[in-house]
């Protein structure tokens, strides 16, 4: 059991290299629909699949999903993003049909539709588990629903033709569906390790704060995106460079946390290999920061940076469930 749900988190790591490499290729768009891809379950290989008014058709179904989208925002009480939504008509816009584009979000759905499929098999397993039955199905069904929610945003992210707010959200939902894939490998493992308080309340205030860095470094992305359409960076305004600067400064702080638990591990000689391994993706990941900003920002670097980073958050996750406060 232990081992089906680990398959099922490297499944939903694979999603995440799979955005991964869309979001570097610039293939968000490759498919303007949602679950469907240009209304095809297999997409078209050549613009000469696809009706001259293609893109006008599109845009037309983009408008009355943003419309609904708009609604639901303002049930939460979101005006304000609803607005912004409705009243911005560049995201209409449709792109122009790219193959390889096309396929390369395609296979990410399918990779998704994969993962989908083991976390709900997960759920089913959970009811015939006698250990901890219903633990394992309150998790395994919560998953469900969060893959369920995070499907729907997936679709509205391609909706809002990849507004960057959504698609921190979209972002953040993944992290969270990692750390509940761990609390569900957690349950089932009965190898712990003996800690204290304290110990303990830090890691789970690192967590905290990994995830808050996750945040800003998706809305730097977003400033990436600003870059590399116009080629300059001069026309970042200060108060889009504070998000640079935030997340640079931000990143010392992880660093100087990783390291205090890689002394305290060390001296206290707790032998915990995890403390090492996100001691290590953390300076990996800071190495690759600076090779974006020095090199002009690599594909590459710009995928490995992403998924390292989700990588450290989940080894910090699953340090964090599996200790056990010594009585």
């Amino acid at each position: 059991m232990v081992k089906f749900h680990w398959i099922t988190l490297i499944f939903i790591y694979l999603v995440v290299v799979a955005g991964s490499v869309v979001r570097m290729t610039g293939s968000g768009m490759g498919c303007p629909d949602w679950p469907k891809c240009f209304d095809q379950y297999i997409p078209p290989t050549s613009i000469d699949q696809l009706p001259l008014n293609y893109q006008d058709h599109y845009s037309s179904l983009r408008e009355k999903k943003i419309g609904r989208f708009a609604d639901f925002l303002t049930t939460f009480g979101l005006d304000d993003k609803a607005q912004l939504l409705i009243n911005d008509k560049e995201l209409l816009k449709e792109q122009e049909f790219n193959v390889l584009n096309t396929w390369f979000e395609y296979v990410n759905r399918l990779i998704g539709a994969i993962a989908g499929l083991f976390i709900f098999i997960g759920f089913v397993l959970s009811c015939f588990n006698k250990n901890q039955r219903l633990k394992n199905m309150m998790y395994t069904f919560g998953l469900v629903v969060l893959t369920a929610f995070q499907a729907w945003w997936g679709a509205m992210v391609v909706a809002t033709n990849i507004v960057p707010w959504v698609l921190t959200v979209h972002m953040v939902i993944a992290a969270l569906m990692i750390a509940l894939q761990l609390q569900i490998i957690s349950i089932n493992n009965k190898n712990h390790i003996l800690s204290t308080y304290l110990f303990k309340g830090v890691c789970a205030l690192g967590i905290v704060l990994f995830l808050i860095q996750i945040i800003f470094g998706t809305q730097v992305r977003q400033l990436v995106d600003h870059w590399l359409m116009n080629n300059q960076r001069a026309d970042l305004e200060f108060s889009e460079y504070i998000y640079f600067l935030i997340h640079r400064s931000y990143a010392i702080l992880m660093v100087l946390f990783g390291l205090g638990l890689g002394v305290y591990n060390y001296i206290r000689k707790l032998h915990i290999k995890s403390i090492y391994i996100f001691l290590a993706l953390l300076m990996s990941e800071v190495v690759f920061g600076k090779i974006l900003a020095d090199f002009n920002i690599p594909h590459l670097f710009q995928a490995l940076h992403l998924v390292f980073a989700l990588v450290a958050f989940g080894v910090l996750v699953n340090l964090f469930l599996n200790l056990k406060i010594s009585k």
